[in-house]
């Protein structure tokens, strides 16, 4: 789908489906809880227990392990960290889940305010800029987010980023490894220690896939029937459309005969104006090439452009210097640019003696150099 079009339906897509979807999902948990409760018993029992998750809430040098659902749990075992282990009988093997729940001073959330159309690829961009929003490059953490709110309007998202360090989730990771623990889902609790945060940190790549559930063959099946209905209703609507458009389409052909000579004459005028206007706009501007020439001479050595935007009114340059400081005095040395400024505040880059900048200058056109 094109960009364009995917942007001009957000705000439909957060006004109305939005609602819907949360609508429908409770009407599906409604629904199939009722379907659950007309179960025999000993039917339901065998369910309830395939749907039973293993929480492990690690907390120091050890880890306690709870049964059960995100409505409620029991401790059932806890393991030590300190010492090594084999594989534990006790532990619950037939389970949906197994999740591991973070400390709560081992995960950081920071809340962030992206551009809507950042939603689309969400993680990419936050791993892209994780060392701008975190003092961690990407690589060193594991991450995950949720989103809080869209502002249609201002065009805007709001995101909470939850990341942990890479190293001591990794200790975890391999110490429930040698116990015989797969973890699916990483996650830690909301501030106030009530929920799970609906995140889930272990990276794309160690994930397991997902066991099959009947309950989404269910619904895939719903929704089939629903298209097959909607299409049932529209297709003869859109055979007497398509019968409409054929018969507008040869008075539309008539009338374009009659209008081809004035449109002859009207394209001679445009082609005349657009050649004049070529040559005007030659003699009056400053070539591209010429700019980005003159970029290239002036910039020293210790500076690296990492982006470039050039219109026919304004310069806009993104990348590190050692001497940032000194840029907007040799921008402005050219007599191609002007009122050299910084779009953003330095910031040094950590770990190096460079500075990241992003500074920008009217160009000076033709005509005033």
């Amino acid at each position: 789908m094109n960009v364009s079009v995917r942007r001009s339906l957000q705000p439909l897509q957060i006004r109305y489906a939005a609602p819907l979807q949360r609508r429908l999902g409770e009407f599906w948990s409604w629904w199939t809880g009722q379907l659950f409760d007309m179960l025999p018993a000993n039917l339901r029992e065998a369910i309830a227990q395939r749907r039973q998750k293993l929480f492990l809430e690690a907390g120091g040098d050890e880890v306690v392990v709870n049964l059960g659902t995100h409505a409620s749990s029991r401790e059932i075992l806890r393991l030590s960290l300190d010492t090594p282990g084999a594989a534990n009988d006790e532990l619950p093997r037939d389970v949906q889940q197994t999740i591991l729940v973070m400390p709560a001073d081992r995960v950081l959330t920071k809340p962030l305010t992206l551009p809507l159309a950042a939603e689309e690829n969400l993680r990419e961009v936050l791993g892209f800029e994780m060392d701008q929003h975190t003092p961690f490059p990407a690589s060193k953490v594991y991450y995950d987010c949720v989103v809080t709110s869209r502002n249609a309007a201002k065009q805007e998202l709001s995101v909470d980023l939850v990341y942990s360090s890479q190293t001591e989730v990794d200790r975890l990771l391999g110490a429930l490894s040698t116990r015989g623990l797969n973890i699916d889902v990483i996650t830690c609790r909301n501030r106030d220690g009530s929920n799970l945060k609906g995140v889930n940190l272990l990276p794309m790549d160690q994930r397991r896939s997902k066991r099959f559930d009947i309950r989404r063959l269910n619904l895939a099946l719903t929704a089939l029937c629903a298209v097959l209905l909607v299409a049932a209703i529209t297709i003869p609507i859109m055979q007497k459309n398509s019968a409409i458009r054929g018969v507008e389409q040869q008075v539309e052909a008539a009338a374009t005969v009659a209008r081809e000579g004035s449109q002859l004459r009207q394209d001679l005028e445009k082609m005349a104006d657009a050649s004049r206007f070529l040559i005007e706009k030659k003699q009056s501007a400053t070539l591209a090439v010429q700019l980005l020439d003159e970029i290239s001479r002036i910039l020293p050595d210790h500076t690296w452009v990492g982006r470039l935007d050039l219109s026919d009114s304004e310069l806009q340059l993104q990348g590190q210097s050692k001497a940032s400081s000194s840029l907007i005095a040799i921008v402005e040395s050219s007599p191609y640019f002007e009122n050299a400024r910084f779009r953003s505040p330095v910031v040094q880059v950590a770990g190096t003696d460079a500075d990241r900048f992003h500074l920008s200058a009217d160009v000076v056109t033709g005509e005033s150099q």
